[in-house]
């Protein structure tokens, strides 16, 4: 269990931000050892011959033995965002920036935790221009994998983000952290992240960065022995309407109900969200979502409130005990 000890001066500091490079280095472990219950697991096994593809040109071999089931990675992989947005360039200079004297050792601790690896990937790994050759490796694994779904998975951190500003509004920090139990409690002024190693950090008011995740569950990472603020990337709410169009079978009793495009609507209003943003994550144009929004709203399923320029969705009452009896 890692217990981060918590002061005022650390809550007011904590931000969100949204991590492009974290995504594909969380996307590499995933793919590397897809846990078969997760919402991603048919996109890994789907990705097996678009990997093939890219190993033909590009030996990815040295990215993939850096993301081992210890689930260490090393940390100039995943430098903490310094923008909100997730801007992939920004951070893959911020890799590229990383001394090698660092990478080295970072990588050795790595590789000390894992089984061993072929002789010509240590190779590549201790050769002088390792960073650039991983940070390339990076950049070809997010046009090939994540660059294709990445409007549907910044959509839903995004609003990931914006559920969880909200509820630090209204309820503190531990209405943040409300449905992430077991992976992170709040008790009193400590937050408990679970972790198969005891580790205890004060934070003396550097706060935290909290990252949304569509690949890291079952795990939570945290970013702990790097200067100033400590990271937390944790897996995002709604992750699974990202994957709604590789489902095979959306006959459901809710979708037999009120036809299966209006049942995707409402699974994914678990938290608000606008006509754009469901017509990126459900594979549809705006327009079509609209007029399904209308006759939902039209039945009492769900509500509309304005936010700035923006009209957001959520489900009533009854649209939520419609989506839990279905």
């Amino acid at each position: 269990m890692i217990t981060l000890e918590l002061s005022l001066d650390d809550l007011l500091r904590s931000r969100f931000a949204i991590s492009a490079v974290g995504e594909a280095m969380e996307a590499a472990q995933a793919l590397a050892s897809p846990p078969a219950a997760a919402a991603y697991a048919r996109w890994a096994r789907g990705q097996e011959k678009t990997l093939r593809r890219a190993a033909r040109e590009h030996d990815l071999r040295p990215l993939f033995a850096l993301v081992p089931a210890c689930s260490y990675i090393p940390d100039f992989l995943m430098p903490l965002p310094r923008s909100p947005v997730g801007d992939l360039e920004a951070e893959l200079a911020e890799v590229r920036a990383t001394p090698v004297e660092r990478a080295r050792a970072e990588i050795e601790h790595c590789l000390s935790l894992r089984g061993p690896v072929e002789d010509d990937v240590r190779t590549q790994l201790q050769a002088p221009d390792v960073v650039e050759r991983l940070a390339a490796q990076i950049e070809l694994l997010w046009e090939a994998s994540i660059a294709p779904l990445w409007p549907r998975i910044r959509e839903v951190l995004e609003r990931d983000i914006l559920r969880r500003s909200r509820a630090l509004a209204t309820g503190g920090l531990a209405a943040v952290f409300e449905d992430l139990g077991p992976l992170i409690t709040l008790e009193g002024h400590n937050l408990l992240v679970r972790h198969r190693l005891p580790r205890t950090r004060r934070l003396v008011g550097n706060g935290l960065v909290l990252v949304p995740s569509a690949f890291v569950w079952p795990r939570v990472m945290a970013a702990l022995d790097t200067r100033g603020p400590v990271g937390l990337r944790y897996p995002a709410r709604g992750i699974g309407t990202i994957w709604l169009d590789s489902r095979s079978d959306r006959d459901t009793p809710l979708a037999s109900l009120i036809g299966p495009t209006r049942a995707d609507i409402l699974n994914a209003l678990d938290a608000p969200a606008h006509t754009t943003g469901l017509a990126t994550l459900l594979a549809r144009s705006p327009g079509n979502i609209a007029d399904h929004l209308a006759v939902l709203r039209g039945s009492g399923l769900i509500a509309r409130t304005r936010a700035g320029r923006r009209v957001f969705y959520s489900r009533t009452n009854l649209g939520d005990a419609l989506v839990a009896r279905a």
